[in-house]
């Protein structure tokens, strides 16, 4: 089983016990032999039973004593805590590539900006390859020999800085904040970053893309972006329970007179 996780806010609105300005919504998808595409969400913030709520729904997808679940995520700290506290010890997290590609692709991009000289395109192009080649360790065998690749990119950066004494530094280590931030991210999430080129060869997620247009169905359209309205937490959960129920295709189960073209026009 897959499970796609990620997290979003909408407006919540304020009440004479709780005057919070948000709340935290889980979602997203369920992949199992049984059901293609499952979706779901919760409303996290004030519930107690968010939990008990989505492990129902894991067990009618098809979830048992021995199921094997494989967790992508963004590996934020927020969702990193809820994946190990919420899916149980059979729980396997994978962190999401396309986050960590993301972050590579600006380091990518801050080479551009760095001081010219007659020499500008050579050093771009052994940027790009010392980077490349810290994004190939990463993905066939993790965090740890991804540092090695790294260790390559500054030094790099490192040789191209002395070649131009006189230039701003400042662009130097802007690059060197993100190479940080990417490494100080990596090892954060250091067991969910291992067999990205295994797991894609045997035709397994390795991407929370899926999960991305499923927060766009949910809860951007009808609760962040276009409707800016606010909600109570028993509101908005009501109106996630159709949603998911208009997505997955089982609307029908509750109203007896709802067909498919309805439910697709919703």
């Amino acid at each position: 089983m897959v499970v796609g996780i990620d997290g979003a806010f909408v407006k919540a609105l304020p009440t004479r016990r709780s005057q919070r300005r948000q709340l935290e919504v889980i979602t997203g998808r369920i992949e199992s032999a049984q059901h293609r595409g499952e979706a779901y969400a919760v409303v996290r913030d004030l519930d107690s039973l968010a939990k008990q709520r989505l492990r129902a729904i894991l067990r009618q997808c098809g979830r048992g004593p021995k199921t094997e679940i494989t967790v992508l995520s963004d590996g934020e700290d927020g969702l990193r805590g809820l994946v190990g506290s919420w899916f149980g010890k059979r729980c396997r997290p994978r962190l999401d590539w396309f986050h960590v590609a993301r972050r590579i692709e600006r380091i990518r991009k801050g080479f551009l900006y760095l001081p010219y000289d007659q020499d500008f395109q050579q050093r771009i192009a052994d940027h790009n390859a010392n980077l490349n080649s810290m994004k190939w360790m990463l993905w066939n065998d993790g965090v740890e020999m991804a540092e090695f690749g790294m260790t390559g990119v500054r030094i790099g950066l490192f040789q191209h800085a002395l070649s131009r004494p006189e230039a701003d530094r400042q662009r130097f280590l802007d690059l060197e904040d993100r190479l940080n931030e990417l490494r100080s991210y990596l090892y954060a999430n250091r067991e969910a970053t291992r067999g990205y080129a295994e797991a894609h060869r045997s035709g397994e997620r390795v991407s929370t893309a899926h999960v991305e247009s499923t927060v766009n169905q949910l809860i951007n359209w009808r609760m962040c972006k276009k409707k800016q309205m606010a909600w109570s937490r028993r509101g908005a959960q009501y109106l996630l329970h159709v949603k998911t129920a208009v997505l997955s295709g089982r609307l029908e189960r509750y109203t007896g007179n709802y067909s498919k073209d309805q439910a697709i026009a919703a």
